[in-house]
């Protein structure tokens, strides 16, 4: 199992704790901490983390501080006249679930990217959680970008497949994968015929 993700498991409720410090609304402090956890997993990828709560806990104050600078620099607008609209219903049960529902998925797509081989691994967080081109990622790895390709699509139907059997797959798409799951299969039963 990741080290980091460990970590996250370990420490989620002292690093919302933190991270608390920084933001008020609990929504931007489960926000906050799924994300720090998504950029020290993928930092995992790259790095050997020496000290993976250390390294969780400063990335999450980052991204605290840098939320921070965004929302002071946010200009407040006048609201006008509310009496003529509807009040909306209290959504705090619905947010609980989201949140809830969003912290099994983020530890279950971990755990799906950490069961993928070690070189697919690397090259589905580089394509899918740091957004570099297949080109990039080729030229990072020194492999092909045909080999980028083929990692990518056998990640995806890996993670889908690993989500679904967890519980996580929603029937809108798990955010994952945004090619259909046929069209993923048959790209992957291609691939490896070649």
């Amino acid at each position: 199992m990741s080290t980091i993700l460990q970590a996250y498991l370990q420490n989620e409720a002292a690093l919302k704790r933190f991270l608390r410090r920084f933001i008020k609304s609990r929504e931007g402090i489960d926000d906050l901490a799924q994300e720090a956890f998504l950029r020290a997993f993928a930092a995992e990828s790259e790095h050997l983390i020496v000290s993976p709560k250390a390294f969780l806990f400063k990335v999450a104050k980052n991204l605290a501080l840098n939320e921070l600078a965004k929302q002071s620099s946010v200009t407040i607008e006048p609201l006008g006249d509310f009496e003529s609209q509807e009040v909306p219903e209290d959504s705090s049960q619905a947010a609980v679930d989201d949140a809830v529902d969003g912290r099994k998925r983020i530890r279950v797509l971990a755990r799906a990217i950490a069961a993928l081989p070690p070189q697919c691994a690397k090259v589905f967080i580089l394509r899918k959680m740091q957004g570099l081109s297949q080109k990039e990622i080729a030229a990072r790895l020194n492999i092909s970008v045909r080999t980028v390709e083929n990692h990518v699509a056998l990640g995806l139907v890996r993670c889908k497949a690993f989500m679904r059997a967890h519980g996580c797959a929603s029937d809108q798409g798990d955010g994952i994968l945004r090619i259909s799951e046929p069209a993923a299969e048959a790209f992957v039963k291609a691939k490896m015929i070649e």
